[in-house]
């Protein structure tokens, strides 16, 4: 899941990535970062299709946190 605040940012986003709702989540309130506890917009999570299982806060991407990112998904 990501999140943009700006509406049209989001649309961009998704029309060159073509990533598609719902992994890609607008939210102008921010409930959505509250709800996970995202206090940067440089942190990432990944989340289970359900939404119910949902790894640690990841900050960055290098090698550790790509591994981290797989060994939650491999666990779906």
């Amino acid at each position: 899941m990501g999140a943009q605040d700006d509406f049209p940012y989001a649309l961009d986003f998704l029309d060159s990535t073509g990533v598609q709702t719902p992994t890609m989540l607008w939210d102008p309130s921010f409930v959505t970062w509250q709800a996970f506890e995202v206090r940067a917009n440089s942190q990432m999570m990944v989340l289970s299709p359900d939404l119910t299982a949902g790894s640690e806060l990841i900050y960055g991407f290098d090698a550790v946190q790509q591994s981290q990112i797989l060994d939650f998904a491999v666990g779906l």
